[in-house]
Formats: structure tokens, C-alpha cells, sequence
């Protein structure tokens, strides 16, 4: 009885693990479709990470990325989605980047070769360190004649 369970019971899960490692798996990636034209940029993210976004830049742009930030991985594992069409590429990559703090760098033929990630924008931190910068004052005081 023992023979028998054995003879079935191999095959089967040998079977079961082959349909298993053979099965198609999900992109990790999600979609991520980047047109280049002229000074523009057109973008189809959905659901990609951070990670693989950067990836993409580089791979079809050489664009460099430099990342100064404590939680790198967590943060470049992070989900983006966004649409848009002939953008600029610098408010198209703000849009993709819209979370975060970042910097992008520019050669003198005003083409993008770099792209600096700070950290992912934290409105409650800098609410109270923002400060609207106006037109200078004449002191108080005494008045010239």
C-alpha cells in the first residue's frame, strides 16, 4: 500500500511543481510606455515601482539618478501611475516624481542628463518652514528727507 501512495504521490507533485515554475508570472513592473520627442515627454505609468521607472529612464535616455535618502529601498518600491502627453520634460518628469523631493540636471544644450532624488515630500514636516518671500521693506523707523 505504501508503494503505491509513494508511486502516486512522486509523480504528481513533481507534475504540480512543473505547472507551477512553468506558470506565466505577473511583470513586476507594471506598464510603463516613455515617448521622447524634441524637448518633450509622453508618459503611460500604471502601477510601476519607483525602481523600475528609474530603470527605464536610464535604459532609453542614459539619464543618471542619484538617490540621497535613508529608506531607499522602501521608497523605490513604491507604486506610480500617471498619464500624460507632450509635456515638457521637466514638468512631466514633476509630475512623475510629483512625491518627492528632487532636482533635475540639465546640460548646456538644455537636454536632461541627471535627475537628484531627495526623499518622498512631507507636507506636514515643511507646512511650518515654508515662508512667501516678498518685495523688500524700508526699514522702520526714522524717514529719509
Amino acid at each position: 500500500m505504501q508503494k503505491v501512495k509513494r508511486a502516486i504521490l512522486i509523480p504528481f507533485a513533481a507534475s504540480l511543481l512543473f505547472l507551477l515554475l512553468s506558470a506565466p508570472i505577473p511583470a513586476m513592473g507594471g506598464r510603463i510606455d516613455l515617448d521622447f520627442k524634441n524637448l518633450t515627454l509622453s508618459a503611460e505609468i500604471r502601477e510601476a515601482p519607483i525602481r523600475t521607472v528609474i530603470e527605464k529612464f536610464k535604459e532609453e535616455k542614459g539619464i543618471w539618478f542619484k538617490l540621497w535618502f535613508k529608506e531607499k529601498e522602501l521608497l523605490l518600491d513604491e507604486k506610480v501611475s500617471v498619464q500624460f502627453k507632450s509635456l515638457p520634460v521637466q514638468e512631466g518628469l514633476g509630475r512623475i516624481f510629483s512625491g518627492m523631493n528632487h532636482s533635475l540636471i540639465f546640460d548646456k544644450h538644455n537636454r536632461l542628463i541627471g535627475v537628484f532624488l531627495f526623499g518622498k515630500y512631507d507636507n506636514e514636516r515643511s507646512r511650518g518652514r515654508r515662508r512667501i518671500v516678498g518685495p523688500a521693506r524700508a526699514p522702520r523707523g526714522r524717514r529719509q528727507r
